[in-house]
């Protein structure tokens, strides 16, 4: 007995370390969800609208579209294909938590959604793909990338550092400087920052907490 329960979980390990590259979250139940439609970024947000991690990066360019897994899987086995020999990094900037859901053809409508085919992710307008750092030629991670968006739908755009931040399919503006809210805090201190840094410095309040 205890050597059949040994023999599938090494089975069960074996098969979690072949897969393990796929893009799928580590959920233990699959939650359907609705098709939805890609946001439309109203508020000026320009999260993930810039490169973060490497020197080069592939953004969308397009509309936004929920793009599949297996869409994203195959524009990564093109990147990681090319830069091999160079062995540079790869940084992926999305998570393909959406579950799809999809019923077979002539189907009668009714009785619930269809049972779970496969993940998906919404990439707005602006969203960055892939990055790419490490001793590589500026030549060779703009041929890869320019392979990698063959793969995917829509149009792309490679990006540096030096790069505009796209907030639509038609307007760049430039990168804003990051803010240091800790130094800005500290020169003009809400109520409950002064409560935290009173707690650090003042062993009184240490004595009264978690009451």
């Amino acid at each position: 007995m205890f050597t059949s329960l040994s023999k599938n979980t090494s089975a069960i390990t074996s098969i979690f370390k072949r897969f393990k590259h796929e893009y799928a979250p580590r959920f233990r139940e699959v939650e359907k969800a609705q098709k939805g439609r890609v946001s439309v970024r109203t508020g000026g947000s320009i999260k993930g609208n810039s490169l973060e991690f490497g020197k080069i990066g592939l953004r969308l360019k397009s509309r936004g579209i929920r793009m599949g897994a297996n869409q994203l899987l195959a524009a990564d086995k093109v990147l990681r294909r090319e830069l091999r020999p160079t062995k540079s990094k790869l940084f992926t900037r999305f998570v393909c938590d959406l579950a799809v859901c999809i019923k077979g053809n002539q189907t009668r409508m009714g009785k619930g959604k269809g049972p779970f085919d496969h993940w998906a992710t919404r990439i707005p307008t602006g969203k960055v793909l892939f990055e790419i750092d490490g001793g590589i030629h500026d030549k060779v991670a703009r041929e890869a990338l320019r392979k990698a968006a063959d793969k995917l739908p829509g149009l792309y755009e490679i990006i540096t550092p030096e790069s505009k931040v796209r907030v639509s399919m038609t307007d760049l503006i430039e990168k804003p400087e990051k803010v240091d809210y800790v130094e800005k805090l500290n020169a003009q201190p809400t109520k409950k920052w002064s409560n935290i840094q009173a707690y650090k410095t003042n062993p009184m309040y240490k004595m009264y907490s978690g009451r």
